[in-house]
């Protein structure tokens, strides 16, 4: 069975539209889920037939594979009858049956939601069943088709639609837990705190206390648990938070002793790998738990995560990496912490090599200028190749940007860091725009600045606010202008252009990954072009019907 090349090309952009799709549909999603594929409503959305129908003749089989004509029209097809038109136009809602490739055992009067595209050719005047392109078809159960046929009449967004898919999280059947699951997952943030009145937290703890539960769904429960919780719900996870190896050690290395002059050594190790074993699946979660901790304690909790996670040397990489998201979460998400205290926390991270690179981009995106001699001294301290470097230039790129002070500290920096690497400085630069520094360069005395009420020259502030005075206007030809212009001194204007000639030109960032999608794109035509030589009569076919 060939596939003509309009087909191929039609579904080529249905993939591309799918990926696009939920790239954008993950946008300040629920901070710690991650959707494992779209989900059921996504998938009926990017379609444009979508029916549920049941199997009545199953594809031909046959135990001597010789015995199928693998160039025949008919190899594979199975035929269903539409039970209910999901969406489509008035061709589709007249549908009774439709043939689908389907090689699946199941059972006659199976239930399969199916999706297809139509291919509106500029030859076909008409939808036709050789136009349209079903994809493979999914099974239901019963409660599946109900669950399915109710989701047209959900609405779009909201709290509203999350408290239906709340009632078949852990369902039963598993393709509607895991689409429960994936609802929540890409459910903006300030949704799930909207339902937090509507949640069963009992049931939400049992399922965080479940081993049976995986990472992915425990990290949910998390989130859920923190807009929700009471201050007891705080000390469950604050005595997850302790639970910890080194503190348990002493006492299991005790019993394991008495253990092992009375018993075989293998149960001591075995033993020895189960507590280490109920450690780690507490702690695989830490970001969401160290975050919904935090939701509920508020700037209470912050000591705890700080001497355990920041502040310790010892502390495992993945630890405090996840404490840092737990950070980055209320720092744009909730006002539970005062952006200045998680500020102080993030601090903390500049005196880790490890970590110190992790930082600065937060640093940047909060306008945090405090720090900005403490970041040139790391700069001038670290190797030529090391991770500190880059992100320090970027950070004092985006700190050049505000007026003021700050701006003509961060000139200053950038000029004396130049003299040392002016290779990282110029990459820096070419780089920026690509970086998540990009989005924390904001106009002079507009967004996360204004919230911050400590000046730059506060030495007791932990973060500067850039003035937001400005120079009086003046005409080109006034006098004022002139003065201005004499001012500028030669290394200045050399500085300058050194800074133009480090940006890189918008017509480049565009035009170039446009050129090279255009030529991938020729390459590939040029590769279908010979791959079917049935092709042309395909597509006769097709206009004639």
């Amino acid at each position: 069975m060939f596939i003509p090349k309009h087909r191929l090309f039609l579904w080529m952009g249905f993939m591309m539209y799918s990926v696009w799709y939920a790239g954008t549909a993950n946008v300040n999603a629920c901070p710690f889920c991650s959707a494992t594929q779209q989900t059921i409503s996504e998938e009926i959305a990017s379609a444009e037939i979508s029916v549920i129908a049941k199997l009545i003749q199953p594809a031909a089989t046959s135990d001597d594979p010789t015995n199928f004509d693998l160039a025949g029209n008919d190899c594979g097809m199975a035929r269903f009858a539409v039970q209910n038109v999901l969406r489509g136009d008035e061709s589709s809602a007249a549908m009774e049956e439709i043939e689908v490739v389907y090689f699946g055992k199941d059972d006659k009067d199976r239930s399969f939601l199916i999706n297809a595209l139509v291919n509106k050719g500029p030859r076909i005047e008409k939808i036709a069943v050789s136009s349209i392109d079903w994809a493979t078809p999914l099974p239901l159960t019963e409660r599946g088709v109900h669950y399915v046929n109710q989701l047209a009449d959900l609405p779009k967004r909201g709290a509203d639609r999350l408290a239906f898919f709340q009632e078949h999280l852990e369902d039963e059947d598993p393709l509607l837990a895991q689409d429960a699951y994936d609802e929540f997952a890409i459910a903006p943030y300030s949704e799930v705190v909207d339902l937090a009145d509507r949640m069963d937290r009992q049931q939400l703890i049992d399922w965080i206390s479940d081993p049976r539960i995986g990472p992915s769904r425990r990290r949910l429960y998390l989130t859920m648990l923190g807009t929700c919780g009471t201050a007891s719900d705080g000390e469950l996870l604050e005595s997850q938070l302790l639970y910890d190896y080194q503190l348990l050690k002493p006492g299991v290395s005790v019993m394991l002793a008495a253990m092992a002059r009375t018993g075989p050594a293998m149960s001591v190790s075995i033993l020895d790998e189960l507590i280490r074993a109920d450690v780690r699946r507490k702690q695989q979660c830490l970001d969401a738990l160290i975050a919904a901790y935090l939701k509920l304690k508020g700037p209470t909790g912050l000591p705890l995560v700080e001497e355990k996670f920041l502040r310790n040397s010892e502390t495992e990489y993945s630890h405090t990496y996840a404490a840092l998201m737990a950070l980055r979460f209320h720092g744009e998400e909730t006002d539970v912490l005062p952006r200045e205290r998680i500020l102080e926390s993030l601090h903390l991270v500049l005196d880790n090599k490890q970590f110190a690179d992790q930082v600065v981009p937060d640093l940047a995106r909060w306008e945090d200028w405090s720090v900005m001699d403490k970041l040139v001294s790391l700069f001038k301290a670290g190797e030529k190749d090391g991770w500190i470097r880059q992100p320090v230039v970027s950070y004092l790129l985006v700190a050049a940007e505000q007026e003021g002070p700050v701006g003509d500290r961060a000139d200053a920096a950038l000029a004396d860091l130049e003299e040392i690497d002016p290779e990282c400085v110029t990459r820096a630069r070419r780089n920026s725009a690509f970086s998540m520094f990009a989005a924390a360069v904001t106009k002079s005395g507009e967004g996360l600045a204004k919230t911050l009420e400590k000046p730059v020259e506060a030495p007791q502030g932990v973060v500067g606010q850039p003035s937001l005075e400005k120079a009086a206007p003046s005409t080109p030809n006034s006098p004022e202008s002139a003065k201005t212009a004499a001012k500028m001194t030669s290394s200045e204007v050399q500085r300058s252009a050194k800074d133009n000639e480090g940006s890189p030109s918008q017509i480049i960032l565009i035009g170039v990954p446009l050129i090279a999608g255009l030529v991938l794109m020729g390459i590939f035509a040029l590769l279908l072009r010979g791959a079917d030589v049935r092709s042309g009569s395909a597509d006769t076919d097709v206009q004639n019907q």
